[in-house]
């Protein structure tokens, strides 16, 4: 089964409509303007069915529950050079890129979930999440609208601190994109 969701919402909205291939709503998530980190997930009939929440702010560990249970933590994810991401619990296993949301989840070396980029209707860019199990959709659509929104390209430092200081970045693509944008 595939499911959509528009890259238009998870960019700026708050709530997200995640529909099936005849665009017919199947989960609706909310984001908490007071903390971002709290994605719900409802139902067509406006029922909590799961939620992904910060868990441990020093460690940096968030929490997947589904009906009220908690199904896997992710820890702390490295913001560089980002390919791989493990769920405990479930035991899956995120590969791919991660940054361009291309990417597969597996257990156990089978394929549970695909998402890719997509175009949608109109035009509008969006996200394919391609399931072999609907059993698995809550988590898998938690999963991809928490990647979606908090994996961050790699931040370049302030052009100020390697400039004044006569000193080039000792990390490559920070050179690259200096001379690039030059």
């Amino acid at each position: 089964m595939n499911l959509y969701i528009r890259k238009a919402d998870l960019a700026v909205g708050n709530i997200l409509v995640i529909a099936n291939q005849s665009k017919e709503t199947i989960f609706i998530a909310s984001r908490d303007k007071n903390n971002p980190f709290l994605i719900k997930l409802y139902n067509r009939l406006n029922t909590l069915i799961g939620e992904i929440k910060l868990k441990n702010n020093f460690l940096k560990i968030y929490s997947i529950n589904i009906n009220g249970e908690e199904k896997a933590t992710i820890n702390a994810l490295p913001m560089i050079d980002l390919k791989y991401v493990h769920l405990s619990q479930v035991n899956w296993n995120v590969l791919g890129n991660l940054v361009s949301s291309n990417y597969h989840v597996t257990q156990a070396g089978k394929e549970i979930m695909a998402v890719q980029p997509v175009v949608l209707s109109q035009g509008h860019p969006g996200l394919e999440l391609s399931f072999t199990n609907l059993d698995d959709g809550p988590m898998g659509t938690l999963l991809a609208i928490f990647l979606d929104k908090y994996i961050k390209l790699p931040t370049l430092a302030p052009k100020t601190d390697l400039d004044d200081l006569g000193m080039k970045s000792k990390i490559p693509y920070l050179n690259n994109f200096k001379n690039r944008c030059n």
